[in-house]
């Protein structure tokens, strides 16, 4: 089920695996037919791009998890300022870093070597 108004942005329920909710200003309520193990499978056009462009999601995703930052007993609103700023400022830098040197570091050395860079002394003139 999809609604689009007429500045142009689709709102969508899709029912997958689970309830799948989306904004988009991109793409309409349009649907594609792919064919998956031989059948062909009926999906909104916005869930097929999304899928082939979330990559980089996941794997920012999955670098932030390896030494993340967050505990449980954190307040929500304490936990979305600590993965913005700590998570995926983090591995944004990081993946920017490896890209620009020769030698390619883990996430974890990457963020030890961030830490002692920002808490070491800066001698006074």
């Amino acid at each position: 089920m999809a609604m689009e108004n007429e500045d142009g942005v689709t709102v969508l329920k899709w029912k997958d695996k689970r309830d799948v909710l989306m904004l988009s200003t991109k793409h309409s309520d349009k649907i594609a037919v792919v064919v998956k193990k031989g059948k062909q499978i009926r999906k909104p056009k916005v869930i097929l791009d999304y899928n082939k462009s979330k990559g980089s999601v996941d794997m920012s995703d999955q670098m932030g998890a390896y030494s993340s930052p967050l505990r449980k007993t954190v307040k929500w609103y304490r936990k979305l300022a600590i993965e913005l700023l700590l998570n995926t400022a983090v591995v944004n830098a990081w993946v920017m870093y490896n890209e620009n040197k020769q030698s390619k570091s883990s996430i974890v050395d990457f963020r030890r070597a961030l830490i002692n860079y920002l808490t070491q002394q800066i001698p006074k003139k």
